[in-house]
């Protein structure tokens, strides 16, 4: 028999907590002191649904004893004890299940069971009765009151039931509703649970693996909803002025605004919450300063702006932190999420405070002293925080791991923990010891220097939750442009080995070494970085700058397992040279770009090449440009999701004007088949991240200093028939419009340039119409509009398709048609949607009459009255000489 445990009765179990603590003021009795001990009566009440049941379906079963017991809370021990489950089947056999202890102060137990075989089950729970013996010395906060219950009896208690279980099954309960197949916004209707497949958040680091705060870097992986796979802009935004300032007395002819790159990035650390896209205006040369400020990020309509300098102090969030709070008395998100920003105050270190992110109002809640330490994201939207202290000297060190989590540190805020009221206010002492989930020991650690590790750009951790994590200890620290992240295989390894030791963070080893290897300095002076890892398949890589190679090594015992591996034999190879930790790891695979314009793709488990990207071959760009440095377009991974690597260009300090034809690309992460291209300078060194969520990618484009949204946008679609009858038989025109309706198509300029709305076109013309419509190009000649399908509905109320066309580069389509049978038709065109756009359909309606009476193509003669006579006596002239003639035939036939 299958059964199973789940949280999916965790509503059932809140309503009862609820009627059982309301219980527990009026059943049990006034606490005060008592000789003899109380003996007080229990009630045992069990649920089995549903039933009847089919064979193979699951059940709920929830048991309980009356009220809970008196002073049981989260924090404290006292419990029910030693529930007991029986189940009969039909044919007499027996199962048994038992909890030793109640986990729920509720003293509700939840089980799943999923019967075998056809007939009546029989359940029956038995709660075995318990003395309370808790005190307030054994219990330490249990108030005096409750501790006078001390050695009252519980009596023994049970309840029986039975399910009915039949062959045929029950209707399943609906899970979910579908997914989308038309444009939708937020917020997600509470029902539609499987959406959350589609949708997403952008919350910047630690949530978004590779994402960073200080810059722009590429190499993120979102791993949680879609993104475009089409270049359909859904709207523009302005960040400041940018692109082609004009001839004047004083500026250079031709010259272009400077676009911060690439250490005063624009754009940098956008975050994404509930479809809403958070970020920092420029101010003057600087990236940021200017206004924060949240628009929607389907529509780009601003929804707030707010000063994030009025306090005295700059405080722009750095990332964004949704929680998702379980407890008995509350499940799911905190609303609305928090902005969190960080900032230094004298004599409270690191103090984080939070904006409401559906406002942008500031908060009163304050965590003071926050540690330093390497970031992970929690199973529930924890911010956690792994520090690695020398409490004992440098000769005689003694190394703790500790794991901090703010889900603790808000549960230090008063009106936040098991009673919920309002976390948005309060403050909280982050460096105490309850803000750690637990703290370990590592005495094999021997010197100093030994931190918790992150990749060379400190932005990913090299922390696997419950699973690894590995310490570095050694190399060199020496380069400013990277701050020795992995303290110090992240610069080099020039000089002294670096040591990596594998701790265990599984519950039941957790702090146990699991391995430890020396690493040498690299071979001819070779700068050698600890790039990526991949905790699932248990690997993770080096690469020597100087030599262009790359290593895999073992997570179970640090052996190499691949390696040198390096690149193509490709003349633009050498420019990968100054790439500065520039790839990532994603579905099993190392993603590398660089300056050379190649991207690459090797199965992180042996080092073997996949395919590349850049160097030709079908459906692959060739990528090549003659007027930059590097023979290919620089080619840098910004952002890996939904099973596509989408690409930018840029280079580290660029000239003005940029040089041309810069591409945003998406490619198939699993082949490298290319699926969309864009014109686009990347934001930030290397190209910077662009943050995708709920199927949406947002970019920042050097060429003009716009913001620009990519994704599925909706569409319109009218259809106009004769409005006057038709004849049945008689061709008739049904013609119509299929338009683009993103918020972008009504902004000042393309309201303008398209008073009869934007042509929704193909998605092999998408990049072309775009760039047309929003980037100032030519109008292209070769658009291919999108196929329309037209079907009626026939006087005889029969539905039938009668034709596919396609529109044009203007959005009109026509389809010339007949109607076969006369009376009123229903005419239904329907686009049905594409990469690009959602699908459209509109109706209208003509009527097909009944032909007039064909007329006769020759003329008709009246003949005067004399000449009929004659005719008609002509005509009897002819009868009677034929008649005559048969008779005579007749006789001679008779004749012997």
């Amino acid at each position: 028999m299958k059964k199973l445990k789940s949280k999916t009765m965790a509503i059932m179990i809140a309503a009862i907590l609820t009627i059982s603590m309301a219980a527990s003021i009026t059943l049990i009795p006034n606490a005060n002191a008592h000789t003899p001990a109380w003996t007080i009566i229990s009630y045992a009440y069990l649920t089995v649904s549903p039933s009847p049941i089919g064979v193979g379906q699951t059940v709920g079963i929830c048991m309980w004893v009356d009220a809970p017991v008196t002073g049981a809370d989260l924090g404290n021990t006292i419990r029910r004890h030693d529930y007991k489950l029986t189940i009969t089947d039909p044919d007499g056999k027996i199962e048994t299940q038992t909890w030793s202890l109640i986990s729920d102060p509720t003293g509700v137990q939840y089980y799943r069971y999923t019967p075998g075989q056809v007939g009546t089950y029989t359940f029956t729970f038995n709660y075995p009765g318990q003395t309370y013996t808790w005190n307030q010395a054994n219990t330490p906060g249990l108030v005096s009151a409750t501790a006078l219950y001390e050695n009252d009896t519980f009596t023994p208690a049970s309840a029986t039931k039975t399910l009915i279980v039949q062959q045929d099954q029950i209707a399943a309960p609906i899970d979910s509703y579908p997914l989308p197949t038309e444009y939708w916004t937020y917020p997600i209707e509470g029902q539609n649970t499987y959406w959350y497949t589609i949708a997403s958040n952008w919350l910047g680091s630690p949530y978004i693996p590779g994402a960073n705060a200080a810059w722009t870097i590429p190499g993120a992986f979102q791993p949680y909803g879609s993104g475009p796979n089409s270049a359909h802009v859904m709207w523009t935004r302005p960040l400041e002025y940018g692109g082609i300032a004009g001839g004047n007395d004083t500026a250079v002819l031709g010259e272009g605004y400077f676009n911060g790159l690439s250490y005063n990035a624009r754009f940098a650390n956008p975050i994404i919450i509930q479809g809403t896209l958070f970020y920092s205006e420029p101010w003057g040369n600087s990236g940021s300063g200017g206004p924060y400020v949240a628009v929607d990020l389907k529509t780009g309509q601003q929804l707030w702006s707010i000063n994030t300098s009025a306090t005295g102090t700059n405080l722009i969030p750095s990332f964004g932190y949704t929680y998702s709070l379980e407890n008995p008395n509350q499940h799911g998100i905190l609303p609305n999420g928090l902005l969190m920003a960080s900032t230094s105050v004298s004599g409270l270190g690191t103090v984080w405070r939070g904006y409401d992110p559906r406002t942008g109002t500031l908060t009163t809640m304050n965590i003071t002293n926050v540690p330093v330490g390497t970031n992970v994201a929690g199973p529930l939207g924890e911010y956690l925080k792994y520090t690695l202290t020398n409490l004992g000297t440098p000769t005689n060190p003694k190394w703790y791991l500790a794991q901090w989590n703010s889900s603790k540190v808000f549960g230090l805020i008063p009106g936040i923990g098991s009673s919920i009221s309002n976390w948005y206010s309060g403050t909280a002492n982050a460096s105490l010891p309850s803000a750690y989930d637990w703290n370990v020991s590592i005495p094999s650690l021997t010197g100093t220097g030994w931190i918790v590790g992150t990749n060379i750009r400190g932005a990913i951790p090299l922390v696997s939750l419950g699973n690894i994590a590995l310490l570095i200890q050694g190399g060199s620290a020496s380069s400013s442009a990277f701050g020795g992240h992995l303290g110090d295989m992240s610069t080099t390894m020039t000089t002294d080995p670096t040591n990596i030791t594998a701790i265990s963070l599984k519950p039941q080893t957790l702090g146990n070494v699991l391995w430890t290897q020396s690493y040498p300095q690299a071979s001819g002076n070779n700068t050698r970085w600890l790039t990526s890892w991949d905790p699932t398949n248990g690997v993770f890589v080096f690469m020597d700058k100087e030599s262009l190679v790359h290593y895999g090594y073992s997570l179970s015992d640090g052996s190499l397992l691949w390696g040198p591996v390096k690149y193509t034999n490709d003349s633009a190879n050498d420019w990968n040279y100054q790439n500065l930790g520039t790839e990532q790891i994603a579905y099993g695979n190392l993603y590398v770009g660089g300056f050379s314009g190649i991207v690459y793709c090797f199965d992180d488990k042996t080092g073997n090449l996949k395919w590349t990207y850049g160097n030709g071959g079908a459906d692959n760009s060739t990528n090549s440009e003659m007027y930059t440095p590097y023979g290919n377009y620089p080619t840098f991974i910004s952002v890996i999701a939904d099973g596509k690597v989408y690409l930018v260009t840029n280079e580290h300090s660029p000239n003005t004007p940029l040089f041309k034809g810069a591409q945003l690309r998406a490619i198939n992460a699993t082949d490298g088949t290319e699926i969309w291209t864009i014109m686009d300078y990347g934001a930030g060194p290397d190209g910077g991240q662009y943050p995708v969520a709920a199927g949406y990618l947002v970019t920042y484009d050097a060429y003009n200093s716009l913001l620009y949204s990519y994704g599925k946008g909706p569409s319109a679609l009218t259809v106009t028939a004769p409005n006057l009858a038709s004849p049945s038989g008689a061709p008739l025109v049904i013609r119509g419009t299929v338009t683009d309706i993103a918020a972008g198509t009504k902004q000042d300029e393309q309201a303008a340039r398209f008073p009869n709305g934007v042509a929704a076109v193909s998605d092999a013309s998408q990049s072309q119409w775009m760039e047309y419509v929003y980037m100032q190009k030519p109008k292209p000649t070769n658009i291919t509009g999108v196929p329309v399908t037209i079907s009626v509905l026939d006087s005889n109320g029969n539905f039938r398709q009668i034709g596919n066309t396609t529109s044009d580069g203007s959005g009109m389509y026509t389809l010339t048609w007949t109607p076969d049978i006369t009376g009123d038709y229903t005419v239904i065109a329907t686009f049905a949607g594409s990469e690009s756009y959602y699908p459209s359909s509109a109706e209208t309606s003509f009527t097909a009459s009944t032909p007039a009476a064909t007329a006769s193509p020759y003329p008709v003669v009246t003949l005067p009255p004399t000449e009929m006579y004659f005719a008609a006596s002509t005509v009897a002239i002819i009868i009677a000489i034929a008649i005559v003639g048969a008779v005579l035939l007749l006789a001679v036939r008779k004749r012997p």
